[in-house]
């Protein structure tokens, strides 16, 4: 019986998908404070509770956002790959962080923030599937921790809610 994959898949690399986190949250944080310097609130998703944020943000909107900001965007640029050659990836990770950076758009602010996160998340995508990893799984993985990370700063140190 032939394979269709001849590659098989790979594991989930952590050290990856901390690198990933850790860059996307470094970057919002420097933005959250410039803009604070510049005294601007760039808004932002407003929970009624901890409950809601966590179910919304770490639960909900990884999976989701994944599929819709990446995974889709991936397959659709992806029948025009033969096309864009060697262009490829870099069509597709400006368009999948536009996409992400456009679907938070709670101010101009919070969606500036929002596209270097995005192609972190278009990246980690793109690399994913060059390496045979689950490129879902692992992108939905940085998205989680990063909004945990986020939920984590507001609720307990800044005490942002």
């Amino acid at each position: 019986m032939h394979d269709a994959n001849p590659m098989p898949q790979r594991k989930i690399d952590f050290r990856f998908i901390l690198i990933c986190t850790l860059i996307s949250f470094s970057y919002a944080f420097l933005m959250d404070y410039a803009f604070s310097f510049l005294q601007q609130d760039i808004g932002g998703f407003k929970p009624k509770s901890v409950a809601e944020a966590i179910f919304m943000a770490v639960i909900l909107a990884p999976p989701i956002e994944t599929f819709i900001c990446q995974a889709l965007p991936y397959a659709i640029i992806g029948i025009f790959r033969e096309r864009l050659q060697h262009w490829f990836k870099h069509t597709y990770i400006i368009l999948s962080a536009l996409f992400f950076a456009f679907g938070h758009t709670y101010s101009n602010g919070y969606v500036l923030t929002m596209y270097v996160p995005g192609i972190v998340l278009a990246y980690s995508y793109v690399h994913s599937k060059e390496q045979y990893r689950p490129a879902f799984t692992t992108t939905m993985l940085i998205h989680l921790l990063y909004n945990g990370l986020a939920l984590l700063w507001n609720y307990c140190i800044a005490g942002a809610y």
